[in-house]
């Protein structure tokens, strides 16, 4: 049976306070052997002193605590970015938060999860008096490709097998499990969520009955459990990758200059001006063609250049970064040095 505790914490934490012995104080009583302390990263990263500088612009922020865009879209005030972070998942903003503080600096993740979470976990043992018979996850809060709402994932891990690889192993027809390797340090984040709480202020849960995936030994943390380069099949958007293959790539100055899609319903002459000029951008090399005209109500654009080989580079590159913008094309040649495209919303 699997039990899962809330552990009450009204402190608020700052770099000044022990968080280990202060942790350890509720924990004593119901720590066993065998259990696992998942731990809220937001506290660790006030306990660290993680945060950003004053008056820094979030959005310069995002970019700063980022490996690269994976996408990113404007608002109505901002532009937001899910991004490969610095502390190492795919997560929108980097994981940049301000909510739960007492004043309005903004909170950073720590770099390397799995070494805090050992360290907490030697530390915990050392104000306990005991060994490292129990396991420490450290948890944050991001959503997911193809599904609604937020859930908490395994931002760092000790003494935890995060990985159950059942491959290998029949199920209950006697078919192979090819496939199938469950994520136990998500699973855990995730479970303990249900008796924590952001509006509760219950930082702390502890979860019993997971024996078998706990190590006196920190094991491998969870950094591995992020999914980047090869085996990564979705490393970026559909606009992104459109517009990284024609040379302007996200989370650049290039990017922003040319245009970035928008959360909020566009018109159809603003998505054909922006095909426009990442097709004339081309990586900060723009093409040299001669845009005779552009008849934005009707979604026409006439092209006309004495090189032709600027011109069938153009025309080629356009109607990649239309497709990009979701929008259907046809051209025609219309004089000896001109070509007109007719653009349209795809019909479903």
């Amino acid at each position: 049976m699997i039990t899962i505790r809330p552990v009450g914490f009204d402190v608020e934490v700052t770099p000044e306070i022990d968080l280990p012995t202060v942790l350890a104080d509720q924990l004593r009583p119901v720590l066993a052997p065998g259990d696992i302390v998942v731990v809220t990263s937001k506290i660790v990263s006030k306990w660290l002193g993680l945060y950003a500088a004053t008056g820094v612009d979030r959005a310069d922020l995002v970019l700063q605590q980022s490996h690269s865009v994976v996408a990113e879209r404007a608002t109505a005030d901002s532009i937001t970015r899910v991004v490969h972070a610095t502390a190492g998942p795919v997560m929108a903003g980097a994981g940049i938060d301000a909510s739960n503080s007492d004043d309005e600096r903004l909170l950073l993740l720590p770099d390397d999860a799995d070494s805090v979470a050992r360290r907490l976990r030697g530390d915990l043992a050392r104000s306990l008096c005991r060994t490292t018979d129990f396991a420490v996850v450290l948890s944050d809060t991001s959503g997911r490709a193809w599904r609604g709402g937020l859930t908490d994932f395994a931002l760092g891990a000790a003494g935890l097998r995060p990985i159950d690889d059942l491959r290998g192993r029949a199920d209950t027809a006697g078919r192979d499990l090819a496939v199938t390797i469950r994520n136990i340090a998500d699973e855990v984040a995730s479970a303990a969520d249900l008796a924590k709480g952001k509006v509760d202020r219950v930082p702390v849960a502890v979860l019993s009955g997971l024996d078998a995936f706990v190590d006196v030994e920190d094991g491998p943390g969870a950094a591995g459990l992020v999914r980047t380069g090869p085996t990564d099949w979705f490393g970026l958007g559909r606009a992104e990758a459109v517009r990284a293959a024609l040379g302007v790539a996200p989370g650049t100055p290039l990017a922003a200059e040319v245009g970035i899609e928008s959360v909020l319903d566009e018109t159809l002459p603003d998505r054909v001006a922006r095909a426009v000029r990442v097709a004339l951008a081309d990586g900060g090399n723009p093409v040299q063609v001669d845009l005779a005209e552009v008849v934005h109500g009707a979604g026409a654009i006439r092209l006309r250049s004495t090189d032709l080989v600027a011109l069938g580079r153009f025309w080629a590159r356009l109607e990649v970064a239309l497709a990009g913008e979701r929008l259907s094309c046809s051209a025609r040649r219309d004089a000896a040095d001109a070509v007109r495209i007719e653009v349209a919303e795809p019909q479903d």
